[in-house]
């Protein structure tokens, strides 16, 4: 029992020895991993963006060129054959 005592102060005297400076300063380095963090998940999401819209653009002309290919390949009028 003597024992859990000891290790009880032990604790009590460990977060007693924190200082209010320690304490603010691990509080700063907090908010600055988090305003990095949330930085970084907001450059992401533009690059996610970027993405989406490159893919859009390729598949729309992939879209058109395959239209026009599907175009040309049924014209049966003599006079728009190249």
């Amino acid at each position: 029992m003597k024992v859990m005592y000891a290790l009880a102060a032990a604790a009590i005297l460990g977060l007693g020895a924190c200082t209010q400076a320690e304490t603010d300063a691990a509080a700063d380095k907090a908010e600055a991993a988090a305003d990095s963090a949330g930085e970084a998940m907001q450059d992401a999401g533009d690059a996610m963006g970027e993405a989406a819209s490159d893919a859009g653009e390729a598949m729309e002309g992939a879209v058109n060129d395959a239209a026009k290919a599907t175009d040309a390949a049924t014209d049966d009028n003599p006079a728009t054959q190249p």
